[in-house]
């Protein structure tokens, strides 16, 4: 029986998938909660620019993370 071989890079889209769905079920119901609410849509932009935070400034926040754990911990 011969054995397969699985890349880890098939994982990546994947993972990208399990962090942007969050940010997208975020995003929407923020939307929609701030419109019930009757705010403008200029503050709007604003308060959910501010939600995008973290993922503008991943580049700062990454390697902190890799420093504390290994990957596999972080996946799992």
């Amino acid at each position: 029986m011969k054995k397969t071989y699985r890349s880890p890079w098939a994982w990546i889209p994947s993972l990208y998938l399990a962090e942007g769905l969050p940010y997208v079920v975020v995003m929407t119901v923020s939307v929609i909660m701030y419109k019930r609410m009757d705010i403008s849509n200029t503050d709007i932009a604003l308060y959910t620019s501010w939600l995008y935070l973290p993922w503008v400034i991943k580049f700062l926040w990454s390697p902190v993370v890799d420093l504390l754990k290994t990957k596999r911990i972080w996946i799992i």
